[in-house]
């Protein structure tokens, strides 16, 4: 290949970066990272590294420096600092899905990537927690893992950023906590006034759902219409339910947990076909109704309006 002199030379518009860099200050914690690459992802980043270079024969004596180069203090959680700078430069570290995240980081991304304004992390960031916190019963059923871990901080988070489909999930989480554990738990008092309102309004409201949930032990006549002997099955699952139930009491805050294996395990082994099928399709029905109402007991739109906001907030 023939030289080429460096006159005759191109350079790349978006992929020549100035060569300044820029330490980021979160209370005790520093990063030095290259700012150019900071501005191309942030506007927010942009208006704020306006500082003057060396090379430019300028000083500002108001300009904190550290090592010959320019210190910017931000405000942040250190953590959420170096899992944010991380997803920036680490084009492995924070992977679109079906990649696995951690929801603590995915949320301390998705905190800084709206309040810096890197819009792609907020789209990925939004992709995992909706894994995380579902729109519809069917994935919510199948979730993995402790679903109360991280409900408190992602009320908080989701309300910040206003991604107002992922709060219905974790306001259910919390309010499966029993009620003198929740207002006594450390983690009640990082919700705020209105948020812990909200909570204890809807935990009523979720108890109230319980026998809904349950009705199905209780079938009028003409519901399973092949029953082979109606009285014995209806007083078989009565007499199951008085049993049980009793001994999920205390759950009742939690209507769409799943319904108890023990008492389906009995209900088919003492009723017939025809009686079990009908009472699968009761409950399911009613979980489904429940479902249905969940974000209006947290004073929200419904399911439909809050999966456009998602479809909205995820295209652009």
């Amino acid at each position: 290949m023939a030289a080429v002199a460096q006159n005759d030379l191109q350079k790349v518009g978006p992929l020549w970066f100035s060569p300044d860099v820029v330490i980021i200050r979160a209370q005790t914690h520093i990063f030095r990272v290259f700012a150019a690459i900071l501005k191309e992802k942030s506007s927010v980043f942009a208006d704020m590294f306006t500082f003057p270079q060396p090379s430019s024969g300028t000083s500002d004596t108001n300009v904190e420096t550290m090592e010959g180069f320019p210190v910017v203090a931000l405000h942040d959680d250190p953590a959420e600092i170096e899992v944010f700078l991380k997803a920036i430069f680490d084009s492995e570290f924070f992977m679109p899905p079906p990649a696995q995240c951690n929801v603590e980081d995915a949320l301390g991304i998705l905190r800084l990537a709206h309040k810096y304004d890197v819009p792609y992390l907020r789209r990925r960031a939004l992709e995992h927690l909706g894994l995380v916190y579902p729109t519809r019963l069917s994935e919510f059923d199948s979730r993995q893992g402790n679903p109360d871990a991280h409900s408190f901080a992602t009320i908080v988070t989701a309300t910040e950023v206003g991604a107002l489909w992922l709060l219905p999930v974790p306001y259910y989480n919390t309010c499966r906590f029993d009620l003198s554990h929740l207002i006594k738990s450390r983690r009640w008092l990082d919700l705020g006034e209105e948020q812990r309102a909200t909570c204890l309004i809807a935990y009523a409201a979720l108890v109230q759902q319980f026998p809904k949930i349950y009705n199905f032990l209780h079938l009028s006549r003409g519901q399973g219409d092949d029953c082979e002997d109606w009285a014995r099955c209806n007083k078989v699952r009565l007499d199951i339910g008085f049993a049980i139930i009793p001994a999920f009491g205390p759950f009742a805050n939690c209507p769409l947990d799943s319904c108890p294996e023990a008492l389906w395990s009995a209900i088919k082994a003492t009723t017939c076909d025809s009686c079990v099928t009908e009472s699968e399709s009761l409950h399911a029905a009613a979980r489904e109704e429940c479902w249905d109402q969940l974000p209006k007991m947290f004073g929200l739109p419904g399911w439909d309006e809050l999966e456009e906001m998602r479809r909205l907030a995820l295209s652009t």
